[in-house]
């Protein structure tokens, strides 16, 4: 009984707590709008550039509008809006994470693809470096998505090989798109690479791994494997 009245208790503080912390954002000045950080930089003039109510707390400004006026841009293709409490607020723009990493084809630099297989620029604080990179991929401009059908299923392909079986998915180094008839896979520690199709990748990963292990084949002087077959494995010797 003693415990059911201190929970009781507790239960009402906490929402007393949570009463006035919304009366005191709400209906004083002690979180009223001060100032926009925007893209990381503090935006002078915020007020007229965004259409923003300095008078009103930070909590109360129409940030769903705000959204979808930056976002009219040709050039903004997604828009981050946080609450950077008490006085301002965060807006971010174009930062997608990376679901891969590619090899841009005019400059030879390394960018991010996201999900939707967008080009996107590396945040060099957050880089997950088990993602595999693509090769031989026409990726266009920044923020475009790129041209080849197989780019976005490969990316799904891999999700999805990521969640069931992530140890398959780390052994994946660079998936090469150079070939329009199959995917030539580089395997992290192996001197041959894998050529399957973009459809199948997880589950055709997931075939050699198991081809290996249980059938521990001589893979001395193998030139590539091909998982393209759904009944057989085809390992291609070096020309000699």
């Amino acid at each position: 009984m003693a415990l059911s009245r201190k929970i009781v208790v507790l239960g009402i503080a906490l929402l007393t707590f949570g009463l006035a912390l919304i009366a005191v954002v709400n209906f004083t000045d002690a979180c009223r709008l001060q100032g926009t950080n925007y893209n990381g930089k503090p935006l002078e003039h915020w007020f007229v550039k965004l259409g923003l109510d300095k008078t009103r707390s930070v909590v109360q400004q129409p940030v769903d509008s705000l959204a979808r006026t930056i976002l009219a841009r040709d050039d903004i293709f997604r828009v981050d809006i946080s609450y950077n409490l008490p006085h301002e607020l965060d807006i971010r723009t174009n930062e997608f994470e990376p679901a891969c990493f590619v090899v841009g084809q005019t400059t030879g630099k390394l960018f991010g693809l996201n999900s939707e297989g967008r080009l996107v620029r590396l945040n060099n604080q957050h880089i997950d470096w088990e993602r595999p990179v693509f090769t031989g991929v026409n990726t266009g401009s920044l923020f475009s998505t790129c041209s080849d059908n197989r780019v976005r299923v490969v990316i799904n392909e891999l999700e999805s090989l990521r969640r069931q079986r992530i140890d398959v998915y780390r052994l994946i180094d660079e998936v090469d798109f150079s070939n329009q008839q199959f995917l030539r896979v580089i395997v992290s520690g192996l001197t041959f690479h894998l050529r399957l199709h973009a459809q199948k990748l997880a589950n055709d990963m997931q075939r050699f791994v198991e081809f290996v292990l249980l059938y521990n084949a001589n893979l001395v002087d193998v030139e590539h494997i091909d998982l393209r077959y759904s009944n057989m494995i085809i390992c291609a010797r070096e020309d000699r």
